[in-house]
């Protein structure tokens, strides 16, 4: 480490030339994964304007019912929810995720997360780059691409240049082949019925009559956990997950969207209740099945930490928890487990692989 890769960054005004830009490689493991998040935040802050009034109020209005919907008794504190609108992250698109076909080479997109409620104009050659990756995602604002080799344990950056960018580039082709060949949302969650009762399986009724059926039994569940029924209320959560599982006939895509967001937090709750009950692997399949739904789900990545920590799998643990913490840098819990995960391991006699 500690050499110097060059990353790319796209103005979303056309006009604007594409420029390649470099960083040196932080040595140290934790800093290195979320350097460039870091810098590009404190871009964002500077030259991405600022959010609108009407912007800002649709945001917190958005995350004040996202909470109601997880936490339908929580009284969220306005001061705490125009913080959050105001606060400043950077939203990852995996173009071409890393993994071992593509011998653990990954190429990121980095966007503003507020480009939406500050009105940021479409950049349309970073849309094309989505598209031609096989991802219909519309960017806003400035974006940056960046290569990085990202085996689970090890982790390093790589350079990535602008003649790299154009549709017949090696990466682009893999990750157009990557994203056509990847199971939908429908058939990932088929795969969740190995974790629920079996039985003869009967026609699903509508996904708008099972959506509020599984969210009151996520509520139960939550409910139960709070009281200490850890497997009741793992019971509640394989409900919630297995009323989400077909959701393979027509419905509306905020329908869709919330089924999703369910399914997922529920798996991170069901792995919260299996690492109570000290049931690691199980804890490790949960959360590897929401993060197979949502890669940015932080949560999933801390249980899995918290799991991997317990079977005394210090390099695999803290570079779970150390994802979490990037996707979650203003949490003091996480960050306390990759202190914990670093004395145990040092305990243990174990260095970690940098």
């Amino acid at each position: 480490m500690g050499e110097t890769f060059a990353y790319v960054l796209i103005p979303a005004d056309d006009d604007e030339p594409m420029r390649e830009l470099s960083m040196k490689e932080p040595e140290d493991l934790e800093t290195n994964i979320g350097c460039l998040t870091k810098e590009l935040q404190e871009y964002y802050r500077k030259f991405a304007g600022a959010q609108t009034e009407e912007g800002k109020k649709a945001l917190v209005d958005a995350t004040r019912q996202q909470l109601k919907k997880q936490q339908p008794d929580a009284n969220p504190d306005e001061e705490m929810m125009s913080r959050l609108a105001m606060s400043q992250t950077v939203d990852i698109i995996q173009l071409r995720p890393a993994t071992a076909d593509s011998g653990w080479m990954g190429v990121n997109m980095y966007i503003d997360d507020k480009s939406v409620s500050k009105e940021s104009p479409i950049n349309r050659r970073a849309t094309a780059i989505c598209v031609e990756c096989g991802l219909h995602s519309e960017v806003r604002g400035d974006a940056f691409i960046a290569r990085l080799w990202d085996d689970q344990d090890g982790f390093k950056r790589h350079s990535i240049t602008i003649n790299e960018l154009s549709s017949d580039a090696p990466w682009v082709v893999s990750a157009r082949t990557f994203h056509a060949n990847r199971p939908s949302m429908d058939e990932s969650s088929a795969r969740l019925k190995a974790m629920t009762a079996g039985g003869k399986q009967e026609p699903s009724p509508p996904l708008e009559e099972r959506l509020p059926k599984a969210m009151a039994a996520r509520t139960s569940g939550t409910e139960l956990f709070k009281a200490g029924d850890i497997e009741g209320a793992a019971k509640q959560y394989l409900s919630a997950i297995a009323l989400m599982e077909d959701r393979s006939q027509e419905s509306t895509e905020e329908n869709l969207k919330s089924a999703k967001e369910l399914l997922i937090g529920s798996l991170v709750n069901l792995a919260a209740c299996r690492l109570r009950q000290e049931r690691h692997y199980d804890v490790i399949d949960a959360c590897d099945r929401a993060l197979e739904l949502d890669d940015g789900a932080a949560k999933a990545w801390y249980k899995r930490g918290q799991a991997c920590m317990a079977l005394e799998q210090y390099g695999a643990a803290r570079k779970n928890l150390v994802r979490a913490a990037t996707l979650l840098p203003s949490s003091r819990e996480i960050r306390d487990a990759i202190d914990a995960c670093k004395r145990k391991a040092s305990e243990k006699g174990i260095e970690f692989k940098l």
